[in-house]
């Protein structure tokens, strides 16, 4: 059993119906079928260790599909902050575009609209940066390395759990 109470018996038809199947459910149920089911029962030295690799692949993936959208919505919310917080640091050619960003919101929930806004902010994000590192005053070194930080973070956020 996973902590999701996932188990091979899972996949059965009737624990298939449409209330219970998402597609992390599917994986993980698939993952824990394949290397506790199957991987064992193979003998071949080379297939056997190589279906164990695919089932931990399979959970992977299942923990990024449930964990994609909260992921986006929390950077995207992340840069929106650091992009308010750069206004009055930066030149009013950019501050304007980083005070519209600031206020905006996500425009949708599908992993694919959440990923263009998210290019869209880092974008205003990396070029206000770039403003930031060359300014002059603590209050910019500060939000440059606040802005590293966040970049960090994110990165760290984004990679893959088991």
């Amino acid at each position: 059993m996973t902590d999701k109470g996932m188990s091979p018996k899972s996949l059965s038809p009737e624990n298939l119906s449409p209330g219970n199947l998402s597609i992390d459910n599917a994986l993980h149920g698939l993952e824990e079928f394949l290397r506790d089911r199957i991987a064992p029962a193979i003998e071949d030295p080379y297939v056997s260790p190589m279906a164990r690799l695919s089932a931990m692949v399979l959970r992977i993936c299942a923990n990024s599909v449930d964990d994609a959208a909260e992921l986006r919505v929390e950077e995207n919310a992340a840069i929106r902050a650091i992009l308010g917080e750069a206004v009055p640091l930066l030149p009013a050619s950019i501050a304007g575009q980083c005070h519209d960003a600031a206020t905006s919101r996500d425009p949708g929930l599908k992993i694919s609209i959440l990923d263009a806004e998210n290019h869209r902010l880092r974008v205003l994000l990396v070029t206000a940066q770039a403003v930031l590192e060359d300014g002059i005053g603590p209050a910019a070194k500060a939000l440059d390395q606040r802005i590293w930080q966040l970049l960090e973070t994110v990165e760290t956020k984004r990679a893959p759990r088991d």
